[in-house]
């Protein structure tokens, strides 16, 4: 009876739209952080015999909220009362703008939760929802609630529930695996067991193209991700196909081979040569708009990042100095920023305005961070790194402010985001 009523109340506010994202000024993209939201997500209380799964959906929510870098989650230092009378006060008194309670019960073999969205000075919910999982999707249900509790209180959306694609593996034994953003659920999606590199997932995350040498050179290939994967191979031409990546329209595809830049169909048919140099050309990135791409070329000695337009026209070199490789552009048009990789006894990550302007470094910790790829929001940056030995996949905002890891187990490059 107590979680019918429980649930009853959350229908009543499920809809509300509160407008708390309108106060709330996000940082500059290269300024820090000046002060970050405190969120407290005291654990959820249990109708009927505990579980561990109710202990984790709270666990997870808290990890995506404090992975966003614009949030100071805690746990503890405040007292929510009965869950039916809020002491609101009490919660606002310990220096909180926002809470997260709720109650779950488990019936058979499945998990209800029940999780709100507090304004703690305005004292009224502003979000509430209700998820009945398995198990093995708590997780899940967790990830989805976090993006929405990221939508209401920034106005931004959340990436929680995004999956990243990554390579495993030695040199000439890779294969491309899928995880859960916080590196969770992982899943084999080849067998290649050989030098394989670059994957991009498309725009809408039901393909990923990737560079492989499984038959002889290196060519591309497409998987599309299902219960079932499916893969084809896109080019048999033998010219080193390499670095492809999709465009922001999913028609066309950018990439590389015998050292130039090309753009072709989906089909990999009707290939046009974009930079005919005598320079190595690689790694292309397409603009948010699709009118752009980026690009590496050694043309003036050590390689640099160059932009052009999608057509071939309009050439610019960005970078001045340094070996400068990996440019990745964020596909968030108000971000307006590529990132990319400079090696200087290490390697690591700088973004840049697509103008040349604005250099930033990111990264500072020893090892090599390479990889950068942009969250489909353009506001993070997943990346993977040899900072603790072993390379894994991490995770940073777009100012490079709270950098963490999310893999474990080492072997783990070419992080790509998938929705």
């Amino acid at each position: 009876m107590v979680y019918r009523v429980l649930f009853l109340t959350i229908a009543l506010f499920i809809g509300i739209s509160g407008t708390s994202f309108s106060q709330i000024r996000l940082p500059d993209v290269t300024g820090p952080i000046v002060q970050k939201l405190p969120v407290f997500i005291p654990d959820l209380s249990s109708v009927g015999p505990s579980n561990p799964k109710g202990r984790e959906f709270v666990e997870v929510l808290r990890n995506d909220l404090q992975n966003a870098a614009l949030f100071d989650v805690s746990s503890g230092g405040a007292t929510i009362g009965n869950h039916n009378n809020i002491n609101f006060q009490a919660i606002f008194d310990a220096g909180v703008d926002y809470l997260i309670a709720g109650q779950y019960q488990t019936v058979g073999n499945k998990i209800k939760f029940a999780v709100q969205l507090y304004n703690v000075k305005e004292e009224r919910p502003i979000l509430g929802r209700s998820y009945v999982a398995t198990p093995g999707r708590v997780r899940e249900a967790a990830h989805k609630f976090a993006d929405l509790a990221m939508k209401q209180i920034t106005g931004k959306e959340g990436f929680f529930t995004a999956k990243i694609a990554f390579v495993l593996g030695s040199r000439s034994k890779r294969n491309l695996f899928l995880m859960d953003y916080d590196g969770f659920n992982k899943r084999q999606l080849t067998r290649h067991n050989s030098l394989l590199m670059s994957p991009d997932c498309s725009p809408d995350g039901r393909q990923i193209i990737f560079n492989s040498d499984k038959v002889w050179d290196q060519d591309l290939y497409i998987i599309t991700l299902g219960s079932k994967i499916k893969e084809r191979r896109l080019t048999r031409a033998f010219k080193l196909e390499q670095s492809a990546e999709w465009s922001p329209s999913s028609k066309q595809l950018a990439f590389s081979a015998n050292g130039d830049i090309y753009v072709s169909g989906i089909s990999g048919k009707g290939a046009r040569n974009l930079t005919r140099s005598h320079s190595i050309d690689v790694s292309p990135a397409w603009s948010p708009d699709g009118s752009k791409i980026a690009f590496v070329s050694d043309r003036s000695g050590n390689p640099q990042i160059y932009v052009m337009n999608s057509n071939g026209s309009g050439l610019r070199r960005i970078t001045s100095s340094g070996y400068n490789t990996d440019p990745s552009w964020s596909p968030n048009r108000d971000v307006n920023k590529i990132a990319f990789v400079r090696v200087e006894g290490g390697a690591n990550i700088y973004t840049i305005d697509p103008s040349g302007g604005g250099e930033q470094r990111l990264t500072f910790s020893g090892g090599r961070n390479e990889n950068p790829a942009w969250s489909p929001d353009g506001y993070y940056i997943a990346f993977s790194s040899s900072r603790a030995g072993a390379k894994d996949i991490y995770l940073m905002y777009v100012n490079g402010e709270n950098q963490v890891r999310l893999s474990q187990g080492g072997g783990k490059t070419f992080p790509t985001w998938c929705k």
